[in-house]
C-alpha cells in the first residue's frame, strides 16, 4: 500500500469544512474498494504505522507493517559541516549562530511548502530562522513568488548527487515536513540517518521518524501550530551540536522482513510440487 489518496486529495480538499470521519463515510466505495482487495489478497503491505492503523480501523484485516528503510552506508552524522552549514545560513542572509531548517521533497500540492514557508516566516519574528528548500515540480514558481517576501527563505533546486545532499542534511538544524500523506517519507528516513531531528505532522509516514534525535510532531495541516513548534525548537537548539551515530534502518532489513513475510504463505500446489 504505497499510496494513500484520501490523505493526499480528499482529506487536504475537504479537511476545513468536514471532520475526517465525515469525509470517509462520504467515500466509502474507497473503503469498500480497499476491504475487497484485503479479502483477495494473503497480506496488505503497509511501510507506516500511521497508515496500517488507519486501515485496519477501516475495516482491513490482513494488514503487516513493514517499514522500509535508507540506502546503507550514504546518510551520516559524520558528513556534518560547519561550513557548509554556515554557507548555506549565508544564502539565507543569516549568521553562523541562526537556525537552519531543511525541506526536500517534490514541489507539489500536497507536500504543503506554502504552509512550511508561512510558518518558518512567522517563527522567524523571534528567532533567527533559515529555511532552505530542495525540490523541483509544478508549484516551484508559485513557490518563489511566496518566498520573496523574506530573505531568509530559498526556493533551491532538487540535489541528485546523494553524496552532497547527505552533506547538506547532516549541516542542518532540522528537517520540516508539512505533507501527512507519506506512506513511509524516504526523506525523513535518510534524515533521522543523518542525526536530524524531524519536525513532522502528527499524521502521515514522517511521524514515524520525528520520535528521534528530539524531533516534534504538530497537529496536521494546521500553520499555526507549525510556526509554534519551529519557534519553540529554535529557541532550544539555535546551533545543534553534531550528534551521535544513529541506528537507522536500511533498505537491505526492509527486504529481508518482507521476504520472510512471503516465506511463511503456504505455497501454491504447482510451485510445490
Amino acid at each position: 500500500m504505497h499510496a494513500d489518496p484520501l490523505s493526499a486529495y480528499a482529506y487536504r480538499w475537504f479537511g476545513r469544512i468536514a471532520s475526517t470521519a465525515s469525509i470517509d463515510r462520504g467515500f466509502d466505495w474507497f473503503w469498500r474498494h480497499l476491504r475487497e482487495l484485503d479479502r483477495a489478497m494473503d497480506t496488505v503491505v503497509c511501510a507506516s504505522r500511521d497508515l496500517a492503523g488507519r486501515l485496519a480501523a477501516g475495516g482491513l484485516t490482513r494488514v503487516a507493517t513493514i517499514p522500509m528503510g535508507v540506502e546503507p552506508g550514504v546518510f551520516s552524522p559524520a558528513h556534518r559541516d560547519l561550513s557548509l552549514r554556515a554557507e548555506l545560513l549565508a544564502r539565507c542572509e543569516l549568521p553562523a549562530d541562526a537556525t537552519l531548517l531543511l525541506g526536500v521533497g517534490r514541489y507539489s500540492a500536497e507536500k504543503r511548502w506554502g504552509m512550511v514557508i508561512e510558518a518558518a516566516t512567522a517563527a522567524g519574528v523571534t528567532s533567527p530562522i533559515g529555511l532552505i528548500l530542495l525540490g523541483e515540480g509544478r508549484s516551484h514558481r508559485g513557490l518563489m513568488a511566496r518566498a520573496a517576501g523574506s530573505p531568509h527563505v530559498v526556493i533551491g533546486e532538487a540535489v541528485r548527487d546523494r553524496r552532497q545532499l547527505a552533506a547538506i542534511m547532516a549541516s542542518a538544524d532540522a528537517l520540516v515536513h508539512a505533507c501527512e500523506a507519506e506512506t513511509f517519507c524516504m526523506v525523513a528516513a535518510e534524515a533521522a540517518a543523518s542525526g536530524l531531528p524531524i519536525i513532522a505532522p502528527d499524521r502521515g509516514g514522517a511521524a514515524d521518524h520525528a520520535a528521534q534525535n528530539g524531533g516534534r510532531l504538530y497537529r496536521a495541516a494546521d500553520v499555526g501550530a507549525l510556526r509554534d513548534a519551529l519557534a519553540d525548537f529554535a529557541c532550544i537548539a539555535r546551533t545543534r551540536a553534531a550528534s551521535m551515530p544513529v541506528s537507522v534502518r536500511t533498505m537491505d532489513e526492509h527486504f529481508g522482513d518482507l521476504f520472510a513475510l512471503y516465506g511463511g504463505f503456504s505455497r501454491p500446489a504447482l510451485l510445490a510440487a
